[in-house]
């Protein structure tokens, strides 16, 4: 008896795809502003050497749609991975 069947590893991948969008979607919605204006600062000084590059409505819009798109992505991905194989 093996200790890993391919089916099982392959459920966990699914699950995987499924979950980890909506977890990163959550996160972006859910972190707070003074969070957020580190994250663009951290971000801004990595990509371009300077800590305000971006402006912080453009950058809160962009972390809002990003945030919208994980948690649709994980949706549309659990509904085609998981629950129509099971009505059929």
């Amino acid at each position: 008896m093996e200790l890993l069947n391919p089916a099982f590893v392959i459920l966990i991948i699914k699950i995987t795809i499924c979950v980890f969008p909506g977890v990163v979607g959550i996160i972006l919605l859910s972190m707070p502003e003074e969070k957020k204006r580190s994250f663009r600062n951290s971000l801004c000084n990595r990509l371009f050497g300077v800590s305000n590059a971006i402006p912080f409505p453009n950058f809160e819009r962009a972390l809002l749609i990003i945030g919208i798109l994980g948690l649709l992505i994980s949706g549309a991905a659990t509904w085609f991975l998981l629950i129509a194989g099971m009505l059929e």
